[in-house]
């Protein structure tokens, strides 16, 4: 069985190790070790990384009381030095233990009782069982939780059998059985865990809640501890400082300046759009049947632009038939449309075009569109639209 060197103490980074077994599996090659400095993935932290000789550590997993050390390359029998990632173990073990003492204070202190963990990549987060949680509650449990953190109360681990587990007042049955690892928080948490800690809670560094949201019935809570929540105060500071910049603005009157911007955007939006119509009626009133039918091909103009064209264009010529295109390549998209006093159907027009197509299309008997790539040049597409279409 492989010595957790993990559990004997989470601080060491490095030494050697002894390849016992090279082998492979599904998720791909791996190693067991006669010791090691690697946490394997469990109890919602995720596995540790490093180097094992010259093969990066990708995953380790418990593979039924088996650790695998998945690699890069595989790695034969033998003595190598292992060394550990460390800013990525220390960044686990902040956020791990941020979490059991932000679980222990919203349940002991407020009631709501933590139902999951997920320590991501950018984000960490607890899902509680309540429905909703309040702005001021949640104010106060990260002043409570950062006052607690500057205590440097110890943070302990000890392993229990079942008969002890009994006598102890824990937040949650454990998940596993036999022996039971116990991480404790001097007076305010007790749990049984698997994960590292630091040994202290000044090592959480800092704890910053990001806000919630509505998860599987209850509310899902997004915090980050210490370094990481260092380093995203450092991007929203950066962000600031740029927004600060670009609204010519002080940080107290960044959001009212925003709000400025943004009403200004809808009005210009809104001024923009109408003279887009005045343009497209403009370009209808300009176009003229030739017996009977009108037919161009726009190039890459957008598709929603050719179907209010088209609508336009048999409003003001009533007993005119349509085809608009845009074609750039060997990709074509088809606008058919007819006037109310025609009784041509659309849809059996697009779907002759079409067949000189790969692609599909649907609409109306007034108006149908649809595309997809061809060989053919426009001109045949004109010419099957005026074959039906076309008088005389």
């Amino acid at each position: 069985m492989t010595r957790k060197l993990y559990y004997e103490d989470p601080f060491l980074k490095q030494g050697n190790v002894q390849v016992t077994k090279s082998a492979a599996d599904e998720r791909g090659q791996y190693v067991i070790l006669d010791r090691t400095y690697f946490y394997p993935e469990g109890g919602g932290q995720p596995a540790d990384h490093g180097v094992i000789g010259t093969a990066s550590v990708l995953d380790v997993q418990n593979h039924g009381g088996e650790l695998r050390h998945y690699l890069d390359r595989q790695l034969e029998p033998g003595e190598y030095m292992a060394s550990l990632d460390w800013n990525r173990r220390w960044d686990h073990m902040q956020q791990h233990a941020g979490q059991h003492l932000l679980s222990a204070l919203l349940e002991d202190r407020h009631g709501y009782r933590t139902t999951s963990f997920h320590l991501g990549q950018e984000r960490v987060s607890i899902d509680l069982h309540k429905a909703s949680i309040d702005l001021e509650t949640l104010r106060q449990v990260e002043l409570e939780a950062n006052r607690i953190i500057s205590r440097h109360l110890p943070i302990r681990t000890r392993f229990v059998n079942e008969d002890q587990l009994v006598q102890l007042n824990l937040r949650k049955p454990p998940a596993v059985s036999g022996d039971i690892r116990l991480v404790e928080m001097d007076g305010i948490d007790l749990n049984a865990c698997g994960g590292t800690h630091p040994d202290n809670t000044a090592g959480i560094g800092l704890l910053k809640i990001l806000g919630t949201e509505k998860a599987k019935g209850g509310t899902r809570l997004y915090f980050l501890c210490g370094e990481r929540a260092l380093e995203h105060f450092g991007k929203l500071s950066d962000t600031g400082d740029v927004l600060i910049g670009k609204l010519n603005a002080p940080l107290a009157e960044l959001v009212q300046a925003a709000d400025v911007l943004l009403t200004e955007k809808v009005a210009a939006d809104k001024e923009i759009l109408e003279l887009k119509k005045q343009l497209l009626l403009a370009e209808a009133k300009a176009l003229t049947p030739e017996n009977g039918v009108m037919i161009r091909n726009f190039g890459d103009r957008p598709i929603k632009e050719l179907q209010q064209l088209a609508r336009l264009a048999t409003e003001e010529h009533p007993a005119a038939c349509v085809l608009f295109a845009a074609q750039a390549e060997s990709r074509i998209r088809l606008v058919c449309a007819r006037g109310d006093e025609s009784s041509a159907d659309m849809r059996e027009t697009l779907k002759r075009l079409l067949a000189e197509t790969d692609g599909k299309g649907g609409g109306t008997p007034a108006l149908a569109q649809g595309g997809g790539h061809t060989e053919a040049p426009f001109e045949r597409f004109q010419e099957i639209f005026n074959d039906i279409h076309a008088a005389g």
